[in-house]
């Protein structure tokens, strides 16, 4: 059973209901002595976030959002732009996309009937094609959407992936004012961060099925 998700984030324009980290990725320094560092540079041009996931990430005008108690996603980044509300972009890693399907095209299915859905966007679907991200099969799925009554519109690109038996995500959403423009450099950052995202360790889940099919079940 889907997980309820009441007041889910995924690129709303609803940010207080996350942590948004210090600018300019000096959340590190904000840790308690003895702590790991959120985000450390590596000499490869990417940062390790908490030892656990290694991306390049976007440029020091991004915020980092941490979700620091459990929640909808465990990190992701927001970039407020110049322009009238609301002119900002955000993208994340999230863990549990909408859906419980493990198959790609059954979770693309529901998972675009509840995305953005408590923000009053008149949502559809522009393209969605067949993919690989880091080796792995995947979903690109394209949507736009419009909220007149709230002069706000919105664009998003969202990447369903599988991971063992399971599937998770990457999604970008770009908020404007309906007769705002949108930028293609927001979504190059996304792009970089989410192709060139490794998975450092196992997961609770992986780690799981790796003892199942041990016990050979």
């Amino acid at each position: 059973m889907e997980r309820r998700k009441k007041g889910r984030f995924l690129g709303t324009r609803v940010i207080l209901l996350v942590i948004v980290a210090a600018f300019g990725f000096g959340c590190a320094a904000l840790q308690p002595t003895g702590k790991p560092k959120v985000l450390s540079l590596t000499d490869r041009g990417t940062v390790l976030f908490l030892d656990k996931y290694e991306f390049k990430a976007p440029p020091k005008n991004w915020a980092l959002l941490k979700n620091l108690e459990g929640g909808d996603f465990e990190l992701g980044f927001l970039l407020i732009e110049q322009g009238p509300f609301p002119s900002q972009t955000t993208f994340m890693y999230d863990e549990e996309p909408y859906g419980s399907s493990p198959d790609l095209e059954k979770r693309a299915k529901y998972y675009c009937t509840r995305f953005l859905f408590n923000s009053g966007i008149d949502l559809r679907v522009t393209k969605q094609e067949k993919t690989t991200l880091g080796g792995r099969d995947a979903l690109a799925i394209y949507l736009e959407g419009e909220n007149p009554n709230r002069d706000e519109k919105s664009k998003s690109k969202v990447y369903l992936l599988k991971k063992g038996d399971r599937i998770v995500s990457f999604v970008c959403t770009m908020w404007r004012p309906m007769n705002g423009t949108y930028a293609q450099e927001p979504f190059d950052y996304f792009e970089n961060f989410a192709q060139s995202f490794k998975f450092l360790k196992k997961d609770f889940y992986e780690n799981f099925e790796d003892e199942l099919r041990k016990a050979g079940m």
